[in-house]
């Protein structure tokens, strides 16, 4: 399949997948960590403008989400 969303158990391992994802797949990647009161943009230095401005749009549709729906 096409998943959306790859969940992974450590930031180690998500940003070797990510990495490889990126620079061999060819995939755009979005960097979020979920799990705190807001949501965590997480990028690398080395991300194009792209990718940081899909983790800033996921942010702050995870955000609103949860202002609308406190957890």
């Amino acid at each position: 399949g096409r998943p959306d969303i790859l969940v992974v158990p450590d930031l180690e391992s998500g940003n070797l997948l990510a990495k490889q994802l990126e620079y061999l797949g060819g995939a755009a990647t979005a960097g979020i960590v979920v799990g705190a009161r807001v949501p965590i943009v997480l990028t690398s230095r080395s991300d194009a403008a792209a990718s940081r401005l899909a983790s800033c749009a996921i942010a702050r549709l995870l955000a609103e989400h949860y202002r609308d729906n406190p957890p």
